[in-house]
This record gives C-alpha cells, structure tokens and sequence, in this order.
C-alpha cells in the first residue's frame, strides 16, 4: 500500500469551514465519523471517478482527503491502530503536521463537523444547478467528465 494525499486543502474540502453546510455529497454524517474513527481511507471528493475501488486508493491513484487527516489530527485522533490501513495513514499525518500548511481556525475538529454538516442535505435555500452538483462531485469540463 502507497497511499498518497492531497498536497493541499481543497476550497470546498468538507473538513474546512468554508464548504457548504450540510454538503456530504453521497456520505452519512455518521458514516464519515466512522470511518474517521476506524482509520478507513476516505479520498478526496475532487479525486474521486466512476467505478473506483479501494485498489485505486491504496496504489495512490487517488489521494487521501487532506482535511479528512487534519480534522483527525485537531479531534486528537493519532492514527496507527488500524492493523490495514492505520500505519500508512499514520505516515501522511506526521507528513501533515511536519507541512503546518493549514490554518487550524479552518479545520473542522469531529464536535465542529458534527455542528457544521449536522443535517444530511442542502438547505433548500441552497439549490444548486446540475453543473454545480456534478462539480462539487468532482466531475470537470463540458462533457462533465471526472478528474
């Protein structure tokens, strides 16, 4: 396993406080707390393509989510217990917190992501166009191709 991660924090990474509320794309709640907590590896949504495995994932195809590590790192969570994946998410932590590149005041901790996306859709005060949609799902250009 060689996994790879984003070398900086996406605009709208949902880890940050400046993505929109309540903006999981395809996630639970729960489900990104989860697998937070037990060292999964969670890519990052610019990255992700159709038909993706976790084979892509761990070659380093697709890049770990930069702000999934960091808010781990600001909610205490050291990752290395996870006999599968916690040592290699280990290694990008310590990477991570070596770059210092993200402001803290901008990481979500688990308690501010819990607040931040505590319902599980778009207010409908933020209705969003199907270019906007697929964009934020990483889908780019006209044809709206994925990244």
């Amino acid at each position: 396993m060689k996994l790879t991660v984003c070398s900086k924090l996406c605009t709208e990474c949902p880890f940050s406080k400046a993505s929109p509320k309540g903006w999981l794309g395809f996630h639970t709640l729960d489900g990104v707390l989860e697998a937070q907590q037990e060292e999964e590896l969670f890519s990052c949504h610019l990255a992700r393509k159709d038909e993706m495995t976790s084979d892509n994932i761990e070659s380093g195809e697709i890049k770990i989510c930069r702000g999934y590590i960091a808010s781990a790192t600001k909610s205490g969570i050291i990752f290395g217990q996870n006999h599968k994946n916690g040592q290699e998410l280990k290694r990008l932590q310590v990477l991570i917190t070596k770059e210092s590149k993200e402001d803290q005041n901008i990481i979500l901790s688990r308690d501010e992501f819990k607040e931040h996306h505590g319902r599980q859709t778009v207010s409908p005060k933020q209705s969003l166009s199907q270019e906007e949609f697929l964009r934020r799902q990483g889908y780019r250009g006209p044809a709206n191709k994925p990244m």
